[in-house]
């Protein structure tokens, strides 16, 4: 029998829940991750009240860093633990087994955003519980998050003890990032912890407190004591519940930090006690509203949310739909949208993994999301990067560059570089082992230049780049300029000893993708050089301060760029096979068979057999490098050489990220190749969702939630940006009827829905020409169809 199950729900709610049917404790971290809860400021993992062995708790406040020790990296820490309840019935601690379970399923709703646990437990004297668990993070009050439980006695009286608080002993891995600076019970009910971070000194407030309700009447007849504890305080709660009746315990507790953006304006960050008066204050009017009205205000700004972004899949494939939503849902929650001091973890809010940090995952596979779904917010995410060219600049300058050379993770704005360099140590030689991604995977200072003229050809924003956008392009350009090689027996300049998008290849010269992406960022340097010098002078004045600020000038800029772009080598498809070399001597590497690795339900398995440096020598791939090429720059080649290059590279990739699978579905979806872009898609969408119970635990992939779009709007949906227009050709899946999906286009609302014959698009702005099912066509305000 399956453990999650995705066709739970029926009627209004089919294809919005996901359910976990029966409880392993071994696989716990599965669903505390994907059931996670949040609103963009908060992330919730979903642990479970009691405590299990590999239970991990977590729960982050976005943007918030802090280093452990000088010798350890920035990481986003754990705040604190505030879902904890130990329950105790009869005597008996409250804890599942297989053996006590007579009844179990786990749910997340995504529409509403709030998880249940129901579970029918026997005590090992017989006594028969039935127990209810709720829990909601608001997306009404950031601040707030909402939990109750319901006990009801099914064959005997009960005398039930619920010790609940806060608990501030968690860490990260082991790593403590809080220390106590005070700890007060207010009118003997509301609890508070007032934290700060060890390093960076961000001031933390946990405030919580408990009512109780017999038969749904609030009663304070109750044994209600205090307990205080290092770095912990809880009530502990004595209840008597006759039979058949039922008692709830509610837990209302709120987050504050001093980086809350209600501080902002300000001017400098408000000291403690004003943190916990505001969290202290918050709690008290939360409680007044009660769970039930918090969690319908949460679920009306939820139901805002899916009526503007909801894609609607008719489909006799029920886990293509609930895939998809559980895809927004993620999304939805990963960001603060008004918040441009924070960017995107690779793991969103969900956990531990990458310790927080944003990589290229957020410009290549997340933004196109936001670029045609919630442009404004796209806009946030480029403003957190203009805000890093501080620390760009900083690690440029480091490593003997030019210009801004952007992190390959990225944590403070002021940070610069904070991938970790040693990672670990090999036990058995005692050698240090070393991360290369920091200081030669480049690719994403293009990456982040890229996305931001795709938004910028989206969306017409000229007051982004008047702001921004010119000096983020010219900076970054001079990155390159100054990081490209002139190899005198090649004649042209080149850009060796990096790492591309595929991992498990290092140190390697002329990467296609690095190339061909810094080749693009020249470009566009070069372009709007030109276009500020005789159309934003003031801006160009600026720009022309700052290179004479370092002996050189815009003029100067724009020769190199434009003679050195023509001397830049951009491999080339072979001329008999069409294939494009990944890299110098990629078709001197050894080719083996790959198809047991590829099968396997985990990543990583070829390093059972095979050692890094083996893999090295080895034409297998950890993720898509060439197809992410062809996908981003498709007129680099031909049709005939991409279906190729597809088929060839697809062959030696071992989709070991979840980044790999999502863009050769699109890809495929290209190439005309059904089959091959349905299977990538569905397994793309259950990366996290699928049956793999071990896939999730350190938390969900973040950039795979924006693949899964991608793969419909992009993919089978055949949106695309291309000489400056907006393109639909679409591919509708044979095991859908017809799909429709919302984007924006230059400020314009669309409603797009692709069914077998054509394409509708309802546009809710002004008259504009696409290009659409291969024909130049003006889509005018309103219905609009048109037919294969």
């Amino acid at each position: 029998m399956s453990v999650m199950n995705y066709r739970k729900g029926t009627g209004a709610e089919t294809s919005w829940i996901i359910e976990e049917t029966s409880f392993h404790e071994k696989y716990t971290g599965k669903c505390e991750s994907i059931f996670t809860q949040g609103n963009g400021y908060l992330g919730l993992r979903n642990s479970l009240e009691e405590r299990y062995v590999d239970t991990v708790r977590g729960m982050f406040i976005t943007g918030t860093f802090n280093k452990a020790s000088k010798e350890e990296a920035t990481e986003l820490p754990n705040v604190s633990d505030i879902v904890n309840m130990e329950i105790e019935l009869n005597g008996e601690r409250f804890s599942m087994t297989e053996d006590n379970l007579k009844e179990y399923s786990r749910t997340l709703n995504l529409y509403t955003g709030e998880t249940c646990r129901n579970v029918l437990w026997e005590g090992k004297n017989g006594n028969v519980v039935q127990l209810s668990f709720h829990r909601f993070v608001s997306y009404k009050n950031v601040h707030v998050i909402g939990a109750y439980v319901e006990i009801k006695p099914v064959n005997c009286d009960v005398k039930a003890t619920v010790v609940s608080g806060i608990n501030a002993q968690v860490t990260n891995n082991g790593a403590q990032h809080l220390t106590e600076v005070s700890k007060r019970a207010f009118d003997e009910k509301y609890l508070q912890m007032g934290m700060v971070t060890t390093e960076s000194e961000v001031v933390i407030a946990v405030s919580t407190v408990h009512d109780v309700f017999l038969d749904g009447e609030k009663t304070e007849e109750t044994a209600y004591k205090i307990v205080d504890d290092r770095r912990k305080i809880h009530a502990k709660i004595q209840l008597d519940i006759p039979k058949g009746e039922t008692a709830r315990v509610e837990k209302i507790s709120t987050v504050h930090s001093s980086r809350d953006l209600e501080y902002t304006g300000s001017g400098k960050e408000p000291d403690k006690e004003t943190v916990y008066a505001n969290g202290l204050e918050n709690l008290k009017e939360a409680e007044c509203k009660g769970y039930r009205t918090l969690l319908q205000e949460s679920r009306e700004v939820w139901e805002a949310i899916w009526k503007k972004q909801d894609i609607v899949i008719d489909s006799r494939e029920d886990d293509a739909q609930v895939a998809v939503r559980f895809a927004l849902y993620h999304l939805q929650i990963m960001v603060r949208k008004e918040d441009n001091r924070v960017g995107i973890g690779a793991k969103a809010l969900s956990g531990e993994g990458y310790k927080g940090h944003s990589f290229w995952d957020t410009e290549t596979f997340i933004f196109p999301y936001f670029q045609m779904a919630e442009p404004e917010v796209a806009r946030t995410l480029l403003e957190f990067r203009y805000k890093g060219l501080y620390g760009a600049r900083k690690k440029a300058k480091e490593n003997g560059y030019k210009g801004a050379m952007y992190p390959w993770e990225a944590a403070w704005i002021s940070d610069g570089e904070v991938t970790p360099y040693i990672t670990g140590v090999n036990v058995h030689t005692g050698e240090p082992l070393i991360c290369l991604t920091g200081v030669i995977e480049q690719h994403i200072t293009s990456d982040i230049i890229f996305a931001l003229w795709q938004y910028y050809t989206a969306t017409g924003d000229q007051d982004f780049m008047d702001r921004y956008g010119y000096e983020m392009i010219i900076e970054t350009a001079r990155f390159w300029n100054s990081r490209l090689e002139w190899i005198e027996e090649n004649n042209r300049y080149e850009i060796r000893d990096v790492i591309g998008p595929d991992e498990y290849k290092e140190h390697v010269d002329n990467n296609a993708y690095t190339n061909y992406m810094a080749h693009e960022n020249m470009r566009l340097a070069a372009q709007v050089i030109a276009c500020i010098r005789d159309e934003k002078k003031d801006i160009y004045g600026k720009m022309q301060k700052l290179m004479q600020e370092e002996g050189t000038s815009l003029e100067q800029l724009e020769e190199e760029l434009k003679d050195k772009m023509k001397k830049l080598y951009l491999p080339q498809p072979d001329e008999k096979t069409g294939i494009i070399p990944q890299f110098d001597g990629y078709f001197d590497l050894k080719e083996i068979d790959l198809s047991v690795y590829k099968n396997a339900s985990v990543v990583g398995t070829v390093f059972h057999d095979y050692s890094g440096e083996d893999v090295q020598k080895m034409q297998a791939g950890k993720q898509a490098d060439i197809v992410e090429l062809l996908y981003q720059m498709e007129d680099i080649t031909t049709p005939d050489n991409k279906a190729k290059n597809y088929v060839y590279y697809e062959a030696r990739t071992l989709h070991d990220s979840s980044l790999s699978k999502a863009i050769h579905s699109i890809t495929a979806c290209d190439l005309g190749m059904e089959k091959e872009a349905y299977e990538m898609f569905m397994s793309a969408a259950l990366t996290d969702l699928g049956q793999e119970m071990k896939s999730s635990d350190a938390g969900i992939h973040s950039a795979n939630m924006g693949g899964v779009w991608q793969d419909v709007v992009m993919g089978f949906g055949g949106v695309r940006i291309h000489d400056g227009h907006l393109r639909i050709r679409p591919n509708c899946p044979k095991q859908w009827e017809k799909f429709t999906y919302p984007i924006y286009w230059k400020g314009n609302k669309l409603d797009v829905t692709v069914c077998k014959d054509g394409v509708e698009v309802i546009n809710e702005g002004t008259a504009f020409m696409a290009e659409i099912m291969g024909q130049m066509v003006t889509v005018e305000k309103g219905k609009n169809e048109f037919l294969a």
